[in-house]
């Protein structure tokens, strides 16, 4: 029932539903031989498991810690988060799933995206 009354929890699920969709139509419209695709995903596979183990579970703890005491995380701790983000979007199959992930590891992006995601969770505490 908290779906309904959380946008955060509607733009979840719409992902979830849209994404694979769009990931589908766009293998599509490459029109690639299978042998490259299993290879582009096992690639971007490797490499995001690479990133994504980098950060270890005390990560989560910190995050998790600062969420319930409503205090904002460090920018460090947000920029490790968004690394293992990017790190699962480049584990997870598909080229917009990758494009994403790839773009999580840039620091230009992260870094573009830190003042938005601070406001975000300021908003979401208070």
């Amino acid at each position: 029932m908290r779906l309904l009354v959380n946008p955060m929890g509607w733009m979840v699920a719409l992902l979830l539903l849209v994404v694979p969709w769009l990931e589908v139509w766009l293998l599509f419209r490459l029109d690639q031989a299978l042998p490259v695709v299993l290879l582009q995903g096992v690639g971007t596979a490797a490499v995001g498991w690479w990133f994504a183990r980098r950060e270890d579970l005390s990560l989560w703890t910190e995050l998790e810690s600062d969420i319930q005491n409503h205090r904002v995380p460090t920018e460090e701790a947000l920029d490790a988060m968004l690394m293992v983000l990017g790190g699962w979007g480049l584990i997870v199959p598909g080229w917009i799933t990758d494009v994403a992930g790839a773009a999580l590891l840039v620091p230009a992006v992260r870094r573009l995206l830190m003042p938005w995601l601070r406001a975000t969770i300021r908003s979401h505490l208070a």
